[in-house]
């Protein structure tokens, strides 16, 4: 059987990049989850900051929860820099795993 890309074996090489693939798509698909749960993270404290002020009685009411808009926005930042060392993780993990995966090709 002739070589393919140094591979004495196609079939063990079609096995190979296909498990690669679905590797990296499991990495990919726990990346776009990390990203979607700190979107919905900020959507979440964003709403319920304009739900409050929107129904703020007064100017004393919507002065207390424009403040409290800082701290949101200090937790939004904590959000996003857990899900930037996540994501980080998680690229780090899927890389080792590839690398583990694919190895030294076979040769005859």
């Amino acid at each position: 059987m002739s070589h393919v890309n140094g591979y004495a074996d196609f079939a063990r090489f079609v096995e190979q990049a296909a498990a690669a693939q679905a590797l990296a798509w499991r990495g990919m698909e726990r990346v776009a989850d990390l990203h979607l749960q700190a979107m919905e993270g900020h959507a979440r404290a964003a709403t319920g900051l304009m739900a409050d002020a929107m129904v703020a009685p007064d100017a004393a009411a919507l002065h207390a929860v424009l403040a409290r808009g800082g701290e949101l926005q200090r937790e939004g930042v904590e959000r996003a820099a857990s899900a930037a060392g996540d994501i980080l993780d998680v690229a780090v993990t899927t890389a080792t795993s590839l690398g583990a995966l694919v190895g030294p090709p076979a040769r005859a």
